[in-house]
């Protein structure tokens, strides 16, 4: 056996290996996510392509071959909640030179259609600030801690500076928030970071987002209805959709 062919079946021996590494252990965490579903009175789903395309605002709509696993539901306060793997690569259609690593993010979500009005709150990094520079929009409630930890971005900047009374950003400021990003949508709240599903922290983070929906959605009682479903194309703000 020549030196070519040994390193061609040591690359090919590697690669079968890696692929079966990470099969056994996307059924391990399949099986963790199922069984704390069990332990806690929610329901195992598995996979869903419905909560795949139900948003459009990151990390929705964005990249090729997305999906949507290790789903669960249950009820939190009163609230359905759902949680799920999404995963996705980088690319776009019809240029499969570009198809990049796949991505995951942890989404904990009320369990409802998305619609308006919108309210984007993500942690105010280097990236955020450069943003900042070139005009994208962030809402200021004059509370310097939450000012300088949130950039916030809204299509309806009178509803997100009522939402943003005490009450959310001193929510919002919880250690259960950091590394996170958080999304109303009408009748439809996102709580996301990057990562696969967490079991050990997704009872906090169903009801971090039970909190908020308990603030937030009552504020439209006796006003204009939530438009559910449709698309969100961004509203004129950078980096929204």
């Amino acid at each position: 056996m020549g030196p070519f062919v040994a390193l061609v079946l040591l690359v090919v021996g590697v690669v079968v290996f890696t692929i079966a590494a990470v099969r056994v252990m996307g059924r391990g965490r399949a099986q963790d996510v199922e069984r704390w579903a069990e332990a806690n009175g929610w329901e195992y789903v598995g996979t869903d392509p419905v909560l795949a395309q139900r948003w459009s605002g990151r990390p929705f709509g964005i990249g090729l071959d997305r999906t949507a696993r290790d789903v669960v539901r249950g009820n939190v306060d009163g609230f359905d909640i759902v949680s799920f793997t999404y995963t996705w690569r980088s690319g776009t259609e019809g240029d499969t030179r570009r198809i990049g690593l796949r991505r995951t993010a942890h989404v904990v979500a009320l369990d409802a259609l998305p619609g308006e009005p919108v309210v984007d709150l993500s942690p105010e990094g280097l990236r955020e600030k450069w943003q900042k520079l070139f005009g994208a929009q962030d809402v200021q409630i004059d509370n310097p801690a939450f000012d300088g930890q949130w950039l916030v971005r809204t299509s309806d900047e009178f509803f997100a500076r009522r939402a943003l009374d005490a009450r959310l950003a001193n929510i919002v400021m919880l250690p259960d928030f950091h590394g996170s990003r958080l999304r109303i949508e009408g009748p439809s709240v996102l709580l996301w970071r990057p990562g696969r599903t967490d079991v050990t922290s997704l009872t906090e983070r169903a009801k971090r987002v039970a909190d908020v929906a308990r603030i937030v959605l009552p504020m439209e009682k006796g006003g204009p209805r939530f438009e559910s479903g449709g698309t969100i194309d961004g509203f004129g703000i950078p980096g929204l959709t």
